[in-house]
């Protein structure tokens, strides 16, 4: 997690150069804050972000769940996607992410699209009571698998789902219970695609993207 300070760095940064109620200018400018200053950001940045905005696109999902808030960047990337009547749920434990994401969310105009929860991915997993046609996994990356297990015990993927896990490439040390399950079990039909670690062009990484059966 970035520092409090960098955060709202990022924050008056968006507030003093993106348009307001432009979501894709808001998104451009926080790329734009990464190239001036050189501060790596850990959303889902401009490379990954195409592949999660063209997955929304062709699934146009009503509800669509976040596990991980950070500075609202994939949220923004989703909700402008949704159709009209499309919503999105985004947890994070950290509140300073939550604060941050509402603030840059609500400056995009898309404040009505996204509801965000600030708790463990897991207590909030288990208070929820819709079912997702789209999951965006993008949290601590040791909770990936037992909070997938958790969201199908609990009923909250809805079949035809897709459930779009991102940085498998870079943390794959982490992800092998993860790819087993989705690429294994029978439960999903899952595809494996290779791209860099946000910002940076020299850093393999990867998007899982896994279609509930």
């Amino acid at each position: 997690m970035i520092n409090d300070t960098k955060m709202n760095s990022v924050l008056n940064y968006v507030l003093k150069n993106a348009k307001q109620d432009d979501p894709r200018s808001v998104l451009d400018t926080i790329d734009s804050f990464v190239l001036e200053t050189n501060t790596f950001l850990m959303n889902v940045g401009p490379e990954k972000g195409k592949l999660l905005a063209e997955t929304i696109k062709d699934l146009m999902p009503l509800k669509a769940l976040e596990l991980g808030s950070f500075l609202g960047y994939s949220a923004i990337t989703i909700a402008m996607f949704l159709p009209k009547a499309g919503s999105l749920v985004s947890i994070d434990h950290d509140k300073d992410s939550i604060t941050a994401s509402k603030k840059i969310v609500k400056y995009a105009g898309l404040e009505n699209k996204v509801h965000f929860i600030n708790s463990a991915s897991d207590e909030a997993i288990s208070n929820l009571e819709e079912a997702f046609d789209f999951i965006f996994i993008d949290h601590e990356k040791n909770r990936y698998y037992s909070d997938l297990l958790l969201m199908e015990k609990l009923n909250l993927i809805n079949k035809g789902g897709i459930v779009f896990a991102d940085n498998v490439g870079i943390f794959e040390d982490k992800m092998k219970d993860y790819f087993a399950h989705v690429r294994d079990s029978g439960a999903y039909t899952s595809k494996n695609i290779g791209a860099h670690l946000e910002y940076r062009d020299n850093v393999y990484d990867a998007v899982e993207i896994s279609k509930f059966n």
